[in-house]
């Protein structure tokens, strides 16, 4: 069966995205299985779910590292593939766009459920280091503004992909004070922050962390200094299949890095997109279910794969 040039191309959108939160992808892909719904060639309920399985499988494999792209096309499927041998193809296309819909609907719900629950961390004053972009750390530190005008974000450059610059515009326009920072600057900004705050792409079986690349050094730096190191991401992000040493960290193209022509070609250029960080530097979990320490999450991650 074969994909639509269109689908492909929503496809390729965010298997191309670069900047992007895990969260925000995620439920792009979910939207893309509505398109790909709405705009269904099959002739009946068997072709159509042969369809999205088969776009399924394309949106799962787009970014390895990020588990809730898995999770949100995997939970959608299944529940597809349960209703479509008790109705016509019409219902389950429906059923299918319904899904979709209220997927969506859920992790947003998620996502202001943790700020809620991360603006309890946040006191006036607080001066709050961030790495990498992520859709929730935003809306964190929106929420607490909203509560405490006189907070200030400091924001690194975060990676080749300098995803941090998405998080500097949002918050400035939001009228955060923001100061952006090179990567390499944050052992020498860290003594002026009380908090670092980061989203997740995969929080694995053994409650380590997989975000972008540099989260490990942050991690480091904050226990260094003293510094609660909060990661805030929805259960959509937890992934009881793997533990950290195996997840795909995502090489991405060493142009990135260096310029072409630039180094000699026996020089091998590396440009990881995500590191991982240990649990026992991280200071808790915020989820939409409220914040969890590492070993909490070990267990809920070792009882849910119990029950799979």
């Amino acid at each position: 069966m074969n994909t639509t040039p269109e689908i492909i191309s929503l496809i390729d959108e965010i298997k191309n995205n670069r900047t992007h939160g895990a969260s925000q992808l995620a439920r792009q892909a979910v939207k893309v299985l509505k398109v790909a719904a709405e705009r269904s060639r099959a002739d009946n309920a068997e072709q159509f779910l042969q369809e999205q399985r088969q776009i399924g499988e394309m949106l799962m494999s787009a970014h390895p590292a990020m588990a809730p792209l898995f999770n949100i096309v995997n939970i959608l499927l299944n529940a597809v593939a349960e209703k479509a041998t008790k109705i016509d193809l019409g219902k389950i296309r429906l059923f299918t766009v319904s899904k979709a819909d209220e997927a969506v609907r859920e992790s947003l719900k998620a996502v202001a459920q943790i700020a809620k629950i991360a603006c309890a961390l946040i006191a006036s004053g607080d001066r709050i280091m961030t790495h990498s972009y992520s859709s929730t750390v935003v809306a964190v530190l929106k929420k607490a503004f909203d509560k405490y005008p006189d907070i200030a974000v400091v924001t690194t450059r975060s990676g080749p992909g300098r995803s941090g610059e998405i998080t500097a515009r949002e918050l400035c326009r939001y009228g955060m004070p923001v100061t952006f920072i090179d990567d390499t600057a944050v052992g020498l900004q860290i003594p002026a922050v009380n908090k670092l705050i980061i989203g997740a792409d995969r929080v694995c079986a053994d409650a380590k962390i997989v975000n972008g690349i540099g989260s490990y050094q942050l991690a480091i730096a904050a226990k260094s200094a003293g510094i609660a190191f909060y990661v805030v991401c929805e259960r959509l992000k937890f992934d009881p299949r793997l533990k950290g040493d195996e997840a795909d960290l995502e090489e991405k193209e060493p142009s990135e890095v260096v310029e072409p022509g630039r180094l000699p070609p026996e020089v091998k250029v590396k440009n990881p997109y995500f590191d991982i960080t240990p649990p026992e530097l991280v200071t808790g979990i915020v989820t939409e279910n409220g914040l969890l320490e590492p070993e909490e999450v070990i267990n809920y991650l070792a009882n849910r794969s119990n029950k799979n």
